[in-house]
């Protein structure tokens, strides 16, 4: 028997929407550096790009056939594989296929060294992760007002939002900044701690505004569906930790412009603080695939 589960779905939702607010991130540092990169960074960074990649060429497929089962009802895997010719002619079919097009050309970018070390070919690759946006972004509950709404319009200003934030955050914490700081380079942290604040500034703006929207369409334009519905319950949890991935965003903000400590001070602290911010983040993307995965509370 095939029965896929919420925790499957979610899995396989979170699985590919952490990989792609990864590969954001991953490009965005990659402009954030400038041309203070070193060869070791890049390559890392390049190595990154690829994982994630491979991980959403996986993910999608998943997603496809998990979505077979629900149409065809769970009733084995032969029967959502002989399915799949009809699921990817469906509206959320047709979503999961596009964003799953332009993986293999992020993979292909991620082993061309020349063009990652090019601006032209960093912005090529954001272009792509937009192309994988605007494809999640008619995915799931945005699509229910029909095609080309201020509701996925919305979702895709949300998504990229996101993506910007906690990508950028993750792949600051958990990769650039720990290879800065054994390189000594105190500069290019403070460097890229200013530039990732003021890119991520706006991002948060966009965040909330989109979020606030969402949020309030899912819950039929009314909270008291909040502590009522699992949908409204794991929104509460992830407004939380949004708030509490803002509470250290600010702490690692103000060392960035605090002239009053010396550098390599500095850079120890902001280290610290955004690994873990970089972790809550990672969190805040797998509970929002889980929150897409869930019937909203307007249903």
């Amino acid at each position: 028997m095939f029965e896929p589960s919420l925790p499957l779905t979610v899995c396989a939702a979170a699985a590919f929407d952490v990989a792609y607010a990864l590969s954001a991130g991953t490009l965005l540092n990659r402009l954030w550096l400038g041309n203070g990169r070193s060869l070791a960074g890049d390559r890392r960074l390049r190595h990154c790009l690829a994982g994630y990649s491979l991980l959403m060429l996986v993910a999608a497929p998943l997603q496809l056939i998990i979505l077979a089962g629900s149409m065809t009802g769970d009733l084995s895997w032969g029967l959502a594989w002989s399915s799949l010719p009809d699921v990817v002619t469906t509206h959320a079919g047709r979503a999961v296929t596009m964003s799953f097009c332009f993986v293999p050309l992020l993979l292909l970018l991620s082993f061309l060294p020349s063009a990652f070390s090019r601006r032209a070919g960093v912005w090529m690759g954001i272009a792509l992760v937009l192309g994988i946006t605007a494809s999640r972004a008619i995915l799931g509950h945005a699509a229910a007002d029909g095609d080309f709404t201020l509701r996925e319009l919305i979702q895709f200003l949300h998504l990229s939002s996101i993506a910007v934030w906690g990508g950028g955050v993750a792949i600051a914490g958990l990769v650039v900044v720990p290879h800065l700081a054994e390189t000594s380079n105190t500069e290019a942290v403070i460097g890229l701690g200013k530039r990732l604040s003021r890119t991520v500034t706006i991002a948060l703006i966009v965040v909330v505004l989109s979020g606030v929207y969402n949020a309030w369409r899912g819950l039929g334009h009314s909270v008291a569906p909040l502590p009522r519905t699992g949908w409204g319950r794991t929104l509460i949890v992830k407004v939380a930790m949004v708030l509490l991935a803002l509470s250290l965003g600010s702490r690692v903000r103000l060392l960035v412009w605090d002239k009053g400590r010396s550098r390599p001070d500095r850079v120890v602290l902001i280290k610290r603080w955004l690994r873990i911010e970089a972790w809550l983040m990672i969190s805040v993307l797998i509970l929002s695939a889980w929150l897409a995965s869930l019937p909203p509370a307007e249903m």
